[in-house]
């Protein structure tokens, strides 16, 4: 988004903007008084998942302070904080309260949003305590999502439940008639381990249970954090390998990979292709149809499901194809021993269609303006992703809480194009890393190496985004524009081990 759009839709004027910058905006913001006002709370449940004892784990919880009752949607039967859906240009001031017995903060994942708003981890909330977010949403219609982002806590919190789809809207897409209501699904895949207890099992505490623990489980348990923790049993929304009653219409399915570490290759079982129409960032230009789709930790995507000619009776099973695992490659002198590894096949829904009827949906051929040009001159840093010494590297550099490299510094509003190669390291050792930026969608331009990977005829590289799939021995380069909110930020993996493993570096944005 160029500054002169943000600052029509800040409502601030040329003046004010000479004499304040973005930090008078971000004061602005403050004071005003909000279009939408939250309170969200994290806070320590229990919820019945499987039949018998219910599992303790911790969410979100949300109730509407000011604005319309509709931006905060309960998603019935999981333990998945609420959707919230918000309106572009609406101003939002959320005030999260901390009920967990340790430290936590909120990153709006995919929100370009101030950095007191993003949710470093230097801002992290103590127990007890309370933390105000104030921005106004500059974002595209689309899906982001919230989790929790304390530094070396983010894996194990974000498996014990904290996690939530956010859902933007704006009149382009609102012009579309795009399936809603009824005919939207959201599906957000997760994979998680259960004791006889019905409890998580998490590799920091070894065990069962909501034990803080170290690192736990000797060798094993470091190869499982090295590689990124895999469960066993899959969830869609919070619920076991659910069945879904679907009518023969159009529907559009919002999807969502929050799992820790699991890469998913989907495909729907009556051999039906992906018909895209979106991702990170919002509409494509145009919708794009493949066989399956490839979706890594932090990734959104957006479908249309067509069963208008499927017969009544009929089981469609949302499936993740096999895969070799060396696709995902791994860590250490050993594979990980888990129950259900890397790229083996999984049934993750199934949709039990009704004789009932409902409307069919055929996209335009044109969904939405693309803004994106390539650039003619832009900086370029390559970014090497390696591992060495047991551990994960981003430019042979690990996470410092306020440590910024000189390479890491960028100035508001410019455009740079950054390259990450996913380098094998000793003993030609490498895995598939998910790299996030915050508060930036970016445009992948190319992939170079990996060519023979399985996983790649489910990428698509169309859109923006802001969680690309490197995958190992692959280069991939992206074109970024940086926020116009001076400050810090962070990009890291989204694998959640590694990014607690501390393959996560500072960003720093200037003023102009």
């Amino acid at each position: 988004m160029h500054r002169r759009e943000l600052l029509r839709l800040l409502g601030v004027s040329p003046l004010a903007a000479l004499a304040g910058s973005a930090g008078l905006i971000e004061s602005a913001h403050a004071q005003e008084t909000p279009d939408v006002e939250l309170e969200l709370t994290a806070a320590p449940a229990e919820v019945p998942i499987l039949a018998g004892p219910p599992t303790k784990l911790w969410r979100y919880s949300a109730r509407v302070v000011r604005g319309p009752a509709s931006t905060v949607q309960p998603l019935e039967g999981s333990y998945l904080g609420p959707a919230l859906r918000f309106t572009r240009g609406q101003r939002v001031r959320v005030r999260f309260r901390n009920q967990l017995p340790e430290p936590s903060i909120v990153h709006w994942h995919g929100l370009d949003v101030p950095e007191k708003a993003d949710g470093h981890p230097r801002l992290a909330v103590q127990s007890g305590a309370e933390y105000v977010y104030d921005f106004q949403v500059v974002n595209r219609a689309g899906m982001s999502w919230y989790h929790p982002h304390p530094h070396m806590r983010t894996a194990w919190q974000a498996y014990h439940g904290m996690a939530g789809p956010i859902f933007i809207t704006d009149p382009e897409e609102a012009a579309l008639g795009l399936p809603s209501g009824d005919g939207e699904l959201i599906f957000a895949l997760q994979d998680r381990r259960f004791d006889a207890a019905n409890q998580f099992v998490y590799a920091r505490s070894g065990q069962g249970g909501m034990g803080r623990g170290g690192m736990g489980g000797g060798m094993m348990g470091r190869m499982d954090v090295m590689n990124g923790w895999l469960g066993d049993r899959m969830l869609v929304s919070g619920r076991i390998q659910p069945t879904v009653d679907v009518d023969r219409r159009t529907y559009r399915v919002r999807f969502l990979n929050g799992s820790n570490a699991r890469i998913y290759k989907l495909a729907w079982s009556h051999q039906a292709p992906f018909t895209i129409i979106g991702n990170d960032g919002g509409l494509f230009g145009a919708p794009r149809t493949q066989r399956f789709l490839t979706l890594a930790p932090g990734q959104r995507a957006d479908v249309l499901l067509d069963l208008s000619d499927v017969a009544a009776g009929t089981d469609v099973q949302l499936q993740s194809a096999a895969y070799p695992a060396d696709a995902v490659g791994h860590a250490g002198m050993m594979e990980q021993a888990v129950p259900v590894p890397y790229g083996a096949p999984l049934a993750l829904a199934t949709l039990r269609v009704s004789s009932r009827r409902g409307p069919r949906f055929t996209p335009p051929a044109t969904l939405s303006a693309d803004t994106f040009r390539p650039a003619t001159s832009a900086p370029v840093r390559r970014v090497p992703l390696t591992f060495r010494q047991m551990n994960w590297f981003i430019d042979g550099r690990t996470f410092e809480m306020d440590a910024v490299a000189p390479e890491e510094t960028v100035v508001a509003g410019s455009t740079h194009i950054w390259e990450f190669a996913n380098q094998p390291g000793g003993m030609g050792m490498a895995m598939a890393h998910p790299m996030h930026l915050h508060g930036r969608h970016f445009r992948v331009l190319s992939r170079t190496g990996a060519e023979g990977n399985p996983l790649r005829e489910g990428i698509h590289d169309q859109g923006w985004t802001d969680t690309v799939l490197v995958l190992p021995g692959e280069t991939v380069r992206v074109q970024v524009t940086f926020s116009e909110y001076p400050g810090l930020f962070l990009y890291h993996c989204h694998n959640l081990e590694h990014e607690d493993m501390g393959m996560m570096r500072n960003f720093r944005i200037a003023n102009r």
